[in-house]
Order: structure tokens, then C-alpha cells, then sequence
């Protein structure tokens, strides 16, 4: 990790202070916070159709079926081989794990995890547009709550690692437009933000002085955005990007020299998921990529960025202890006899065991 120069905003933690830092992501992890159950029952990600039921959600059922024979199997039409790695082009793999007739696949060269078959673009893009499991958690007011500290604390490592200016930042991927309203009253000057989920724009509408454009990335057309932005920051997209390479050139395009690039995503070496594996809803019909912390940091190497800070966020510390004590690990069961204490947040962040990852990127 880079140690940051003088601060320009004033932040609530120090960037070089893992226990100040620490403090502050405990305040957005879920499961810390209320526990795994009513954290999951309070932010709609439990019942029959969630990410939490261990079943089939509403958006995966439109691509697999379930037959009640060999249960899972992929619908045909929807779905197109990848011959090699999307980080380092390698075509050396094992198969990693399948997961409700999805099969992921590892990289032997750079470690990444990928989907293959993966979703067809087109019929991924339809999924997306009408994405009704995510608009309802993160349209929940508690969600809501937990994302503007998660996204304040984005907006002052951002700051605490000094781009150019505080006048321009992209937000790819932007969902609800909570990170955006916090960079906007954070002092950003001029904020926009993109994403193809229609189910969020009566939110766009009540924002004031932030420009939001209900598109696929991949099908706008980069002038639109204009150029010379401070900072860009993708909060769990990069995992769902087909063409990392075409849309990694146009954004670093876009940055000012000196420009950051802000990235959260998932962690596939995390210890929720080096345990429970095929159980971790992680490994979604969306999730084309998955990221370790090494190949997330060769592929921006790939494309010229300096990595200047790499961390990871939330737990799933009640998760990891319901599945420890024998139970299925989303259903709020945790740790009644006390066996585990010896996980911590401590623990699993000092050695990047955390489920999501973040990292930030300067262009020469």
C-alpha cells in the first residue's frame, strides 16, 4: 500500500492507519451491524426468490431451469463458450466449481476465476434492464444507510490519495446514485453517473446537479461522457464487464493524467468463499469474472495503471460462522456456542480475506 501525501479534505479516518480504516468499514458491514438474519431480512435478501434462500433468484430462473432431475441445467440460447482468460488471454484452466449450472473455471496463469459458458451479452443486458433483485435491496432505506457511510469512506480514500482536482468523477455502474449524492455534497464539482438497471429512475429524477444516463456501457458512446475527469469508480461492475479491455482503454482515456481509477469487487480468495465455494452467492449468473487479488492487479498492470492502495471490506463474519458450526451459512445462525471468536474483522482483513476488495488505480 501506498503511503498517502497530505490530505486535501478532511476524513474520518488516516489512509495509513489500518485500525482507523478498520473502524470505519466495520460501520458498513452488514453482518456486523445487525447480524446475518435480520441484516438479510431488513435489506430483502431473504425469502423464497433471494440471493439469501439458497435457490434460484428471479433474474437466474429466466436462464437455468431447475428439471427436479439433474436440478440445474442451462437454457439454450442464452449462453456462448470462452476460450481463454479474460484478464491474460491464457487458455491453460481447471475447472474451479459449478454452482446452479453455472461452471467457473481458473486460470492457471494468473489465478483469475471466469464463467463458461457465460450469458450471451444481449441476453445479460435484458437481465439487467429489468433487474428487480437488486433495485429492491439496494432501493431499501437500511441498505441505503449502510451504502452512504460505505461510499463516504470511497469518497475520502479517493481524497486522501489526491487526484488532480475534486471537479470531475464518473461513476460507472452507479445503481441508486448514493455514491454519486455523497460525492456531490462532498464538494465534487460535476458528478456523472451510468447504469442500465430502468427499475432506478424515478431516484434520478428526485437528484438534483448530478447527470445520470440510463445506458450499457458497452453501447454508449464515449463522447457523450466527455473527458478529463478526476476520478472514475465502478462499486461491484467490473466482475459483470464482457469487454474489460475496449471499456479499461476508453476510461483510462477519459482520466486526466494523474487520474484515479477506484474499484470495488468481488474478492475470489476470500475466506467466505475459500470455504463455503459453491454454496457463496458470489458465483452468479452476472458475475462473468472473478477476481483474485492478484489477477485483478495484472490486468490493470495490462493496461499501464500504478496500483497505489489495495484493501478488502465486509466480513461475511456471521456467514463464515453459521457455516462453520454446520448450518447453511445465510441463514443468520451464526456462532450460539461461542467456538470461533477467534475470527475477527482484525483477522480477516490484515490478510485480504474479505469479500469484496478495494483498489485504486493512478494513471501515469
Amino acid at each position: 500500500m501506498k503511503t498517502a501525501t497530505k490530505n486535501k479534505t478532511s476524513a474520518a479516518f488516516n489512509i495509513d492507519s489500518f485500525e482507523e480504516r478498520l473502524a470505519v468499514k466495520n460501520r458498513f458491514d452488514g453482518n456486523l451491524l445487525l447480524g446475518a438474519k435480520d441484516f438479510h431480512a431488513k435489506t430483502n435478501r431473504s425469502g423464497e426468490g433471494k440471493p439469501s434462500s439458497g435457490a434460484l433468484i428471479r433474474e437466474h430462473a429466466k436462464i437455468v431451469e431447475d428439471t427436479g432431475l439433474d436440478r440445474y441445467r442451462r437454457i439454450e440460447g442464452h449462453w456462448e463458450a470462452v476460450d481463454a482468460c479474460p484478464v491474460c488471454d491464457s487458455a491453460q484452466r481447471t475447472h474451479f466449481l459449478n454452482r446452479y449450472a453455472l461452471d467457473i473455471y481458473r486460470c492457471t496463469k494468473c489465478s483469475h476465476r471466469y464463467l463458461n459458458p457465460r450469458v450471451k451479452f444481449d441476453s445479460a443486458e435484458r437481465l439487467y434492464m429489468d433487474d428487480k433483485t437488486a433495485a429492491d435491496i439496494y432501493s431499501q432505506p437500511l441498505q441505503i444507510e449502510i451504502d452512504e457511510i460505505k461510499y463516504q469512506y470511497g469518497i475520502d480514500l479517493i481524497d486522501q490519495l489526491n487526484p488532480p482536482a475534486r471537479d470531475k468523477i464518473l461513476d460507472l455502474g452507479c445503481g441508486a446514485g448514493v455514491f454519486l449524492k455523497m460525492a456531490q455534497r462532498g464538494g465534487w464539482q460535476q458528478c456523472v453517473g451510468v447504469d442500465i438497471n430502468e427499475r432506478y429512475s424515478d431516484m434520478y429524477n428526485a437528484s438534483v446537479g448530478i447527470q445520470f444516463i440510463n445506458s450499457s456501457f458497452e453501447r454508449l458512446e464515449p463522447g457523450k461522457l466527455g473527458k478529463d475527469y478526476d476520478a472514475i469508480s465502478m462499486w461491484s461492475v467490473l466482475e459483470h464487464l464482457y469487454d474489460k479491455h475496449a471499456i479499461l482503454d476508453t476510461l483510462i482515456a477519459m482520466l486526466k493524467p494523474g487520474g484515479l481509477l477506484f474499484i470495488l469487487v468481488t474478492n475470489v480468495e476470500s475466506l467466505a468463499t475459500r470455504l463455503m465455494r459453491e454454496m457463496s452467492p458470489t458465483f452468479a449468473w452476472k458475475h462473468v469474472s472473478h477476481f483474485s487479488p492478484k489477477s485483478l492487479t495484472t490486468l490493470m498492470e495490462r493496461h499501464g495503471l500504478k496500483k497505489i492502495f489495495h484493501e478488502t471490506v465486509i466480513t461475511e463474519i456471521d456467514n463464515i460462522k453459521s457455516y462453520m458450526s454446520g448450518e447453511y451459512p445465510y441463514h443468520g445462525y451464526g456462532d450460539p456456542e461461542e467456538l470461533f471468536e477467534f475470527i475477527t474483522p482484525d483477522y480477516i482483513h490484515r490478510h485480504m480475506l474479505g469479500s469484496r476488495q478495494i483498489a485504486i488505480f493512478r494513471k501515469p
